[in-house]
């Protein structure tokens, strides 16, 4: 009985795990998803001749590939689920 009570509560803790796990990814999506968004914004404005973009634009192109580089390596651990899969590859096709 006592053994069958372990795998129940270690069950349970590793989906509460996943979940926190997943919502941890979630937060990375909607940050690279904005960061995306407003460094599209920037780039746009830098192409106009905006001399804050123009000087924002460096600092933005690095943060945006440290971004990208954490997703990836996300999907290289398999920490990302099909539906986050799906998200990033949304995101990655708004800025193609």
């Amino acid at each position: 009985m006592k053994a069958i009570e372990n795998v129940f509560v270690s069950e349970n803790t590793m989906k509460r795990r996943g979940k926190i796990h997943s919502n941890k990814w979630d937060k990375y999506l909607d940050d690279y998803d904005n960061y995306v968004k407003e460094y599209k914004k920037h780039y746009k404005n830098s192409q106009n001749g905006d001399e804050i973009s123009l000087s924002l634009y460096p600092y933005m192109r690095a943060k945006w590939e440290d971004l990208k580089e954490r997703i990836i390596k996300g999907y290289d651990k398999k920490c990302l689920t099909k539906k986050q899969v799906k998200r990033v590859i949304k995101i990655n096709m708004n800025t193609v």
